[in-house]
C-alpha cells in the first residue's frame, strides 16, 4: 500500500490554494480498503468537510456523446464550425481559444499531427484529459502515482486506440506510461463515464480526477455528498449526517437507488472489489426493500429478496412463507412489470404513466422496487419541466411520488444529499 503520509503531503500541496489551515479530515489506514479519509473532529450535518480541485479534467467524449462541446469550458457549441482552426483536432469556443490552457493543449496535440484535424474524433477528444497529465509538475505526477489504480488488461486500450488518430503519436515510454496510469486512476476513482451519483439524474459532460476525493472509500450509505462550484468546477464535499471524530468519511461509487445485485455487479466489474457494507449484507436493504419482488406463491403476500451471496444470479427467499425461487424466475416477474411501465412511457401520455404508477403498478411490483423508483423519478422530472401544464391530479401524484422516495431514503438512513434537496423542493412546489 502506498504510504498515507506521502499521499497526504502531496494532497496538501494540491489543496494549498484553498488555504484550509485547520482541516476537519486526515488520511489514514482504513478498515474498508487501504487508505481512507477520517474526521479529525465532530462534523455537523451539512457542514463543508473539504473542497477539492481537479488535477486533470477533460471532455468525456464517449462514442454516443455529441462532440460539439468546448474542450475547455464544456459549453455546447453550434453544430458546425466548432473545431479549432489551428489544426489540433479539439472543439473550442472563441473565448477559450485565447486562453493559456487551450494554447498548451493545442500545441501538444498539433505536435502529434492529428490525421483529420477538422473532424471531431471522440477517441482523440477523450484523450485530452489524460494528455494534460504530461504537462503536470513532478509533484502532481507523483500524486497520480499515489492514487489507487486498478491495472487490468484494458487500461492501456484508451491511449492505444486514440494513437491511431495521430500521424506522429509519441513513442516515449515515460510519456505513454503517465497517460496509461492516469487512465487507470480515472477508471478507479475519477469521474469517468458516470453520472452524478448523488443526484442519480445529471449527466457529466467531462471527466476529472479530484485527488482528495479519490482517496475516499465507498459505502452504499455514504455519510457525505458532493456539489460543484459552477465557475471553478471545484468539488465541495458536505456531511450528509453528523460525523463523530475518528469516523471514516465515505462516498458512494454507485447510484443511490440501485438494488444489491446491480450494485455488487457494478462494483466488482468496474471498481474491482466486493462491498461488504451493512446495506449490502442485509437482503432487505435496511427495510427499504429496493430489490424486493412479490413472492411467487399467489397465496402469499410476502416479499421475496435476493440472497446476499455476491453472486450475479442468487436465489431469492420469501420473508413470509420462506419459499425459494431462482433468479431467473424472479427476473421474469420483474421484467413483466418493467415492460408494463415502459409501455406506458412509450405511449407518450404522461397522464397514463402517472395513473398506472399511482393505481396499478403495485399489483405487480412493490412500490419500493428500484424499477418503480426510477419511473417515479422520470415522472417527477418531466412534470417539473412542464409544470404550467400540470393538472391538479398530476401535481398531487408528483408530490406523493416525492414523498414515497423520501421515505425510502429515510429507511436507508440516507441523510442530506443533492437528491434529497431536489425531491424536497419539487414536493414543496405542489404542496399548497
Amino acid at each position: 500500500m502506498i504510504c498515507p503520509k506521502r499521499t497526504a503531503e502531496l494532497i496538501t500541496l494540491h489543496l494549498a490554494p484553498f488555504k484550509d489551515t485547520d482541516p476537519a479530515w486526515e488520511i489514514g489506514v482504513s478498515k474498508i480498503a487501504g487508505r481512507g479519509i477520517f474526521a479529525t473532529r465532530d462534523i455537523k450535518r451539512g457542514e463543508v468537510i473539504f473542497r477539492d480541485s481537479p488535477l486533470v479534467i477533460g471532455p468525456s467524449a464517449r462514442a454516443e456523446d455529441t462532440l460539439n462541446s468546448c474542450s475547455n469550458c464544456f459549453k455546447m457549441l453550434p453544430d458546425t464550425k466548432f473545431m479549432c482552426r489551428q489544426g489540433c483536432g479539439l472543439p473550442i469556443c472563441s473565448l477559450c481559444g485565447k486562453k493559456q490552457q487551450h494554447k498548451a493543449d493545442c500545441t501538444l496535440f498539433k505536435s502529434w499531427k492529428p490525421c483529420e484535424p477538422d473532424v471531431a474524433n471522440s477517441l482523440l477528444i477523450r484523450l485530452l484529459c489524460v494528455g494534460r497529465a504530461i504537462n503536470l509538475t513532478k509533484d502532481q505526477r507523483d500524486l497520480i502515482y499515489c492514487l489507487q489504480a486498478n491495472l487490468d488488461n484494458n487500461h492501456r486500450t484508451e491511449v492505444r486506440n486514440a494513437a491511431k488518430g495521430f500521424n506522429e503519436f509519441p513513442t516515449d515510454k515515460k510519456m505513454i506510461e503517465i497517460m496509461n496510469r492516469t487512465v487507470a486512476v480515472l477508471r478507479t476513482n475519477g469521474f469517468d463515464e458516470t453520472v452524478d451519483r448523488s443526484n442519480d439524474n445529471a449527466e457529466f459532460l467531462y471527466r476529472a480526477l479530484f485527488p482528495l476525493f479519490a482517496v475516499m472509500n465507498h459505502d452504499c450509505i455514504p455519510n457525505s455528498y458532493y456539489t460543484f462550484e459552477e465557475k471553478t468546477r471545484n468539488m465541495v464535499v458536505h456531511a450528509s449526517v453528523d460525523i463523530p471524530a475518528g469516523t471514516e468519511i465515505t462516498t458512494t461509487y454507485t447510484k443511490l437507488f440501485t438494488g444489491n445485485i446491480a450494485r455488487h455487479l457494478f462494483l466488482k466489474m468496474k471498481k474491482g472489489f466486493t462491498c461488504k457494507c451493512p446495506r449490502c449484507s442485509d437482503p432487505t436493504e435496511k427495510g427499504a426493500f429496493i430489490s424486493a419482488l412479490y413472492c411467487r406463491d399467489t397465496n402469499c403476500t410476502g416479499f421475496a429478496v435476493p440472497e446476499t451471496t455476491g453472486l450475479p444470479h442468487p436465489n431469492w427467499n420469501c420473508l413470509v412463507c420462506k419459499q425459494k425461487s431462482t433468479h431467473a424466475q424472479m427476473m421474469k416477474a420483474q421484467d413483466f412489470a418493467s415492460g408494463a411501465i415502459s409501455s406506458k412511457f412509450n405511449s407518450k401520455s404522461l397522464k397514463s404513466v402517472v395513473l398506472y404508477l399511482r393505481d396499478k403498478s403495485s399489483g405487480f411490483i412493490p412500490d419500493s422496487n428500484y424499477v418503480v423508483i426510477d419511473a417515479k423519478l422520470q415522472v417527477i422530472a418531466r412534470l417539473s419541466k412542464s409544470r404550467e401544464d400540470c393538472e391538479d391530479g398530476e401535481a398531487a401524484a408528483k408530490a406523493k411520488f416525492c414523498e414515497d422516495i423520501l421515505e425510502i431514503m429515510d429507511k436507508l438512513g440516507l441523510g442530506d444529499c443533492v437528491m434529497r434537496s431536489y425531491l424536497e423542493a419539487e414536493k414543496a412546489k405542489e404542496v399548497k
